[in-house]
């Protein structure tokens, strides 16, 4: 929608809509600039144009000027869907982006541009696109008699993932292992992680459940596993 008032003082964006977070390889997500002109604006010679700007780039990733194509450019280049039109007016059709199955290097700054000869607004939100990774695996196992080894490890996590273990006694009491040690490192775009603990038999009771979470805070995201074991 593009309002006109005679209220509004100059050209101003009055709402900008980015997800915070997406899934890796969504089949689309749209991100949105609405904006309110005065009357003058929609003379064909204001100059109005609409531009996308990608984390604090001087280049645009988007242009597009009422009356002319869309431009796709830089990083969104081949990504957008340059026939999609959120709204049926022609000072709008084309202010939206329609991206295509986004993935996680398009997790960034989206600042949209609004302006004309006289005028401009801008307005930026953050957009993550995160990826869960594979399924995650949790291992025990006895190096002896007396103790065991808990083992949770998750692959192709993006962005930067939290991991933690925890041991539920008796389906009672959940309480976090605190001498769990977490590696993680980051490979082709990716995060792999492992937490793992080894524990004392003599500190469980028959039986324990041991579970695994996975964070990825930067997209409210969370998962986890859980596996039952029998001391002795």
């Amino acid at each position: 929608m593009v309002f006109y008032s005679k209220n509004v003082t100059g050209l101003q964006i009055t709402d900008l809509t980015v997800p915070r977070s997406v899934r890796n390889g969504s089949n689309y997500v749209i991100l949105d600039c609405q904006y309110a002109l005065l009357p003058d604006d929609l003379n064909p010679n204001s100059g109005l144009v609409v531009k996308w700007f990608y984390n604090n780039s001087p280049s645009p990733v988007y242009q597009w000027i009422p009356g002319k194509k869309p431009q796709d450019l830089g990083l969104l280049r081949g990504r957008l869907d340059l026939d999609y039109r959120v709204s049926d007016h022609n000072s709008s059709m084309h202010r939206a982006l329609f991206i295509k199955n986004p993935t996680t290097e398009l997790s960034g700054d989206y600042k949209c541009m609004v302006s004309t000869f006289l005028r401009e607004d801008f307005m930026t939100k953050r957009m993550v696109v995160f990826a869960p990774g594979k399924e995650m695996i949790l291992l025990q196992k006895k190096p002896d008699l007396e103790r065991v080894n808990i083992t949770c490890i998750a692959q192709g996590i993006y962005p930067e993932p939290h991991m933690a273990l925890y041991k539920d006694l008796e389906r009672k009491t959940k309480l976090i292992i605190n001498n769990t040690i977490v590696e993680k490192y980051y490979k082709n775009g990716a995060y792999n992680i492992t937490a793992s603990a080894l524990i004392e038999d003599e500190n469980l009771i028959t039986p324990v459940i041991f579970e695994c979470e996975l964070f990825i805070p930067d997209a409210k995201y969370h998962a986890k596993k859980s596996s039952v074991f029998y001391p002795g």
